[in-house]
């Protein structure tokens, strides 16, 4: 029986990950559309970030299978399904979870293109957000930025997945003016896997195009992987590089110049297994600082001593 009166095992952590020094004095908020638009870029690159993580998640999935194979009593296959339920419907959290980033990322650079002026800045409203998401029309006179359903906009409806050949998909879905979004899939096995994101507006000229590949490869026992996004002219606009290996691992973002843009750290104690992430993002003289940490303590024995 859990004692709720104990003492916290964890008040260093708890101190660390509660603090918020940084609501405290600090340079005034940019909220010029220079900023939204710098705001729009971290959040595609937290997003890509999210897919990179992501593929540590595999093996959620992939143990259960391996581990009870064959034949099995009937608990074992209902832990073996519960298991694998879990891990689907976390896969599934992570993919939303980087898909409203993109939303929201997404949304403040139309916002910050179609207001890059003064004049426009006072005008902008409520509608004017609406419209940058995709979901509502343009003021009339006036053409959206994209004109349509954004890549990542919730107005689409989903078509079937498309084999086109052993290696290649393509999903087709519909915008609600007639637009056309297709997304098409490439996994070399043994490769990278490179999804290419296409709309066209009801005419069938394309609106936006964007690629991402993502590869993954061991090297002495670090396994890294690699995301690269591309522009509609193919040229390099990011990179996240994820390295884990026993006890840490490190995930960088850099920009199409090469410069780093976010930084994660995480370290794991081997003897104690409590364990430290630092968030590193560069400051105004382009030097890399802490900006967050976070703390977890060792486990601690459970009843009869497990952990």
């Amino acid at each position: 029986m859990i004692d709720m009166g104990a003492e916290n095992p964890y008040a260093e952590q708890t101190a660390a990950n509660t603090g918020t020094p940084w609501l405290g004095a600090g340079p005034p908020v940019d909220v010029d559309l220079d900023g939204l638009g710098e705001y729009a870029r971290r959040l595609t690159d937290q997003q890509a970030d999210i897919g990179a993580r992501s593929a540590y998640l595999a093996p959620l999935s992939e143990a259960p299978g391996k581990a009870w194979t064959g034949d099995v009593l009937g608990e074992a296959d209902a832990v073996r399904a519960q298991l694998m339920a879990n891990a689907a419907e976390l896969g599934i959290y992570m993919s939303k979870l980087g898909e409203s980033l993109r939303n929201v990322g997404t949304a403040a650079r139309a916002i910050a293109e179609r207001y890059r002026s003064g004049d426009a800045v006072a005008a902008a409203g409520l509608n004017d957000v609406l419209v940058a998401f995709g979901a509502a029309p343009p003021p009339a006179g006036t053409t959206a930025v994209g004109s349509g359903p954004v890549a990542a906009s919730g107005q689409w409806r989903d078509g079937p997945v498309t084999p086109v050949s052993a290696y290649q998909t393509v999903q087709t879905s519909f915008g609600p003016g007639g637009e056309r979004r297709e997304i098409s899939t490439v996994t070399v096995p043994g490769g990278a896997t490179t999804v290419t994101t296409t709309v066209f507006d009801r005419a069938g000229e394309t609106i936006s195009a964007s690629t991402s590949r993502t590869s993954v490869r061991e090297d002495d026992g670090i396994r890294i992987t690699r995301e690269e996004s591309f522009g509609a002219d193919g040229t390099l606009t990011g990179t996240t590089e994820t390295r884990q290996g026993y006890g840490e691992s490190t995930t960088e973002s850099v920009d199409e110049d090469g410069r780093t843009t976010r930084l994660v750290e995480e370290k794991v104690d081997p003897v104690s297994g409590a364990s430290s992430t630092t968030t590193y993002e560069p400051n105004k003289s382009g030097l890399l600082e802490a900006v967050n940490r976070a703390q977890v303590g060792p486990r601690t024995p459970g009843p009869g001593g497990n952990g």
